[in-house]
Parts: structure tokens; C-alpha cells; sequence
């Protein structure tokens, strides 16, 4: 006679209860952050989450990341991956700017994956721990945002085809992170300059192990090598799931500097097992790899034909990418027509805006801002109906756009007179032909909506100018500061 047979039913129910809050115990990390069950990502509403986006090379074009990214989300992408860098190759990325970053990503319903890409292709332990000091260092920035940034602790580190080493890298690595308080899901890039996930079907599950929260995924990057054909494709993604692991398509191309790649297969066989993929790159790639640009200029009004397949492609971003319910109330349409986006909002840097009959700046600054957390200022030398600009020079398309919009204010400061004046402008066409949306006076508290109507607008397709003019009153004189922030398109 069994024991269990003897125990009261009161009981037995009370011990069925007690052991379900067990059962169920992951649902209360789900709650908090992104989580990794099996071979499944998972988003902080407990719902799977299968990453669709796009590389982004912030690190080496810092002052176009405010309009990379905004476009980057209105192709229809759920995901954004950053390079940053931790100072020992590149120019270090700090915690404010990684801060801004993943506000940014916020305001666009974009999840951030942060990479570190100075220990590229390096096999020494040195600059894997230097990856993961840089994580530490700033992870004031990076605590609190579990529920929608990931970290990809170092990109391609380990160039040899050697698992072992490359293994025993990350197993020291992996303790330290979460000794310091970060439980958010870590990506591991494979060794091999991301090239040989044979590293992870072999040991890939050592890696994970050595994790205290078991909240590691696994990247393979799919150039000639790891992406050349369909047979490999399926083996190297089958490979890594096989071991119960769950995967991302780090980066991929259409080809690359030894060879083609079968990106037909990647984003196809990736749709059939649930696999996330992030295309390299939005722009920036230099002369030997231009062909990977996905588009023409930062702001994503000239898809090249690798972008084409990558946003619209039968498997593209429009076609598979479904926005974390974690942005909840968010726009999750892509970037559809009639919606808001925002162009610039000085939050990474200036944006290549430039400033005229100013006495300082323009400057990226923290005094005030109508949106996020920075704003474009500069200084300006007041006299009788003086005027100061601050604009951008840069050939844009305003197609299909129906109003241009800027919040402004200027400083409490200085004598100002009767008021400054605010005017948002645009010049099109090869004579530069002047537009604005008149005349509006300029507080100096919360800042004043500058608005211009484009739709009576010719050649809005040969944008070559806009910026905010601000006119002094005839009473004017001496010092103040004027500001631009939160100019945006619909």
C-alpha cells in the first residue's frame, strides 16, 4: 500500500497548490525582463519574441544615429542592433550616450541589442574582459531596461575556429556580468569572427550552463562562410537548436568579400523555425562594402536593392516583423502612412545641423528639451531685427509628407525686447526656393510648436534645406541662446 493513499485529500490538493507556484515560477521573470526558455526567446510580457531589424554602426557615425534609428523603425523592424564601443579601438560610447540610445530606441517601439565591437575578431581574453568592464562600468544605464534592451557582449570575438577557448572566454565572462546586477538576456556571437557555430553546437550548452540565471542566447553571423548555401544555412541553424539553445542571425549580407550568400534561404528557413535575424547594415559601410547599405541616405528615403528585400522581400521586415507588446500604446505600424515620426531630435549629437549669424554652438544639450532628453542650442548676439539660423544643408524627400513640424524656445535670459520670433522653413528645387510657415513668437518656458503646411509645397521631392529662423524684436540687444528640438514629418 502506497504512503500516498493514507494522506488526507485536503492535503494533497494544498500540496498540488504549493507545488504549481513552482511549476509557474518563471512567468514571475517574464513579468520583469526577456527571457530565454529552450531554443524561444521570450519578451517581458511572457509572449515569444522573434527578433526582426537591423544592424546600426553608431559607434563610427554617432551624429546620424537620431535619424538611423527613427527610420530603421519605420521599415517595419521590431529590433535594432547598436555598435558601441568600449574606448580600446574605437571612440568610447559613455553612459549618457548609451542612455540616449536606448531612449530613442524606446520612443520608436524598437528593442536595442548593445554590442561592443572593439574585440572583433581578437582571441585574446583581454579584450573580451574589456567588453565586459565597459558593460559594467555603465550599467547604471542599463539596469531597469531588462524589458526591452539585450546585450551582445562582444561582437565576433574570437576570429580562430577553435570552440574550446572560444568556450572557456565566455564562461568567465558570463559570472562577472551577473555578479554585477545585469539579468539581462546576453547574446554569445560564435567564434570564428561569428563565421563557426560549429563553436556552439559543440560547446554552445557550456556557455549557457555557466550562466547562474540561464538567460543566454547564441548569434551566428551569416556571411560566405556560415551563410554560403542552403545546406549549410539549415545545418548551422539546426545545429544550435538542436541543443535545445535559442538563436539569432546576428548579421547577414547578400554577399560578401570571398563570396555570394543565400540570403533567400536565411530569412526563409529562419521564418520556418522562429529564428530572429538583424541585416548588416543601414549605412556607413565603406567603399569595399558598400553593396551592404541597405539605404542610400540615414534618414531611409532611397532603399538600395539590398534594403528592397531586406524591408519589403516576401520574408522581409513588412512581412514578419511584429512589434513587442512591451511598447505598449506605441505606434506598432511600421512607420505607415499618416503617422508622426519624428526626424531629428539631437538626442545622439548635433545631426549635421549647423548654425548662422550665431556667436556659439549649435550644441547638443541637456538644459531643456520638448521631447527625450537633449536639444539643439546655440548662443546668438541680439540687435534690431537681427535674424539667426539654425538648419540643415542636406538633400532630402518630403514626398507624400503633409506638414513639418519643430518645437523652440530661447533662453530666459538676455534682453530680448519685445520677443523673439520663430519660423520653421524649408528650400526646394535647384533654386533653392524659399518656404515657411510664418511668424510665431517664441517663449522661453516650455517651448513653442513651429508648424509648416507641405502640401501646396512644389519639389517636395528635392528637399534641399529646413531649419528654424529666429528674428529679434526692434528692441532687442545682447546675449541669449535659442534652442531646436523634436522636429518631425507626417
Amino acid at each position: 500500500m502506497s504512503i500516498i493513499k493514507k494522506v488526507p485529500l485536503i492535503f494533497l490538493c494544498l500540496l498540488m497548490f504549493a507545488t504549481s507556484l513552482f511549476i509557474f515560477k518563471p512567468e514571475v521573470k517574464a513579468a520583469t525582463r526577456f527571457y530565454v526558455n529552450g531554443n524561444t526567446l521570450y519578451d517581458a510580457t511572457g509572449n515569444p519574441f522573434v527578433i526582426r531589424g537591423i544592424n546600426h554602426a553608431h559607434s563610427w557615425f554617432k551624429d546620424d544615429s537620431a535619424t538611423a534609428i527613427p527610420a530603421i523603425a519605420k521599415t517595419g523592424a521590431n529590433t535594432v542592433r547598436i555598435v558601441l564601443s568600449d574606448g580600446s579601438q574605437y571612440t568610447k560610447d559613455d553612459i549618457n550616450t548609451v542612455k540616449n540610445l536606448i531612449s530613442l530606441a524606446e520612443q520608436n517601439n524598437l528593442v536595442a541589442i548593445l554590442e561592443v565591437h572593439d574585440a572583433t575578431g581578437k582571441d585574446d581574453i583581454n579584450s573580451l574582459n574589456n567588453a565586459v568592464n565597459y558593460w559594467i562600468s555603465i550599467k547604471d544605464a542599463l539596469i531597469g531596461k531588462e524589458d526591452k534592451v539585450l546585450i551582445n557582449i562582444a561582437n565576433e570575438w574570437y576570429g580562430t575556429w577553435d570552440g574550446a577557448s572560444w568556450a572557456n572566454g565566455y564562461k568567465q565572462a558570463i559570472p562577472k556580468l551577473r555578479d554585477a546586477g545585469l539579468n539581462h538576456t546576453l547574446i554569445v556571437d560564435s567564434a570564428g569572427w561569428g563565421q563557426y557555430p560549429v563553436s556552439i553546437h559543440d560547446y554552445g550548452k557550456e556557455v549557457f550552463n555557466a550562466d547562474p540565471i540561464k538567460n543566454t542566447m547564441f548569434s551566428i553571423h551569416m556571411y560566405e562562410y556560415a551563410g554560403g548555401d542552403a545546406s549549410t544555412i539549415k545545418s548551422n541553424i539546426d545545429g544550435v537548436l538542436n541543443q535545445d539553445l535559442a538563436l539569432i542571425i546576428g548579421e547577414f549580407g547578400h554577399k560578401h568579400t570571398n563570396g555570394d550568400v543565400d540570403e533567400e534561404t536565411i530569412m526563409n528557413y529562419s521564418q520556418q523555425k522562429s529564428v530572429g535575424w538583424l541585416a548588416w547594415s543601414w549605412k556607413g559601410n565603406g567603399p569595399e562594402w558598400s553593396y551592404l547599405d541597405l539605404s542610400s541616405d540615414w534618414a531611409g528615403n532611397n532603399l538600395t536593392s539590398w534594403g528592397n528585400t531586406i524591408v519589403n522581400g516576401p520574408n522581409g521586415l513588412k512581412a514578419t516583423s511584429k512589434i513587442s507588446p512591451v511598447f505598449e500604446g506605441g505606434d506598432h505600424s511600421g512607420g505607415s502612412d499618416g503617422a508622426e515620426n519624428t526626424l531629428y531630435n539631437f538626442e545622439t549629437g548635433t545631426q549635421k545641423w549647423s548654425g548662422e549669424n550665431v556667436t556659439g554652438g549649435p550644441w547638443s544639450t541637456n538644459e531643456w528639451a520638448s521631447k527625450g532628453s537633449f536639444s539643439l542650442k546655440s548662443n546668438v548676439q541680439l540687435n534690431s531685427n537681427s535674424q539667426h539660423y539654425l538648419s540643415l544643408t542636406q538633400n532630402q524627400n518630403f514626398s507624400g509628407k503633409s506638414q513639418l513640424t519643430a518645437t523652440v524656445k530661447h533662453a530666459s535670459w538676455g534682453s530680448i525686447g519685445n520677443g523673439i520670433n520663430g519660423k520653421l522653413y524649408v528650400k526646394t528645387g535647384s533654386d533653392w526656393k524659399w518656404f515657411d510657415g510664418g511668424n510665431v513668437k517664441v517663449d522661453s518656458s516650455n517651448g513653442t510648436i513651429l508648424t509648416l503646411d507641405l502640401s501646396s509645397i512644389a519639389n517636395l521631392g528635392d528637399i534641399k534645406e529646413i531649419g528654424v529662423q529666429f528674428t529679434g524684436s526692434s528692441n532687442s540687444s545682447g546675449q541669449t541662446a535659442v534652442y531646436v528640438d523634436n522636429v518631425t514629418i507626417q
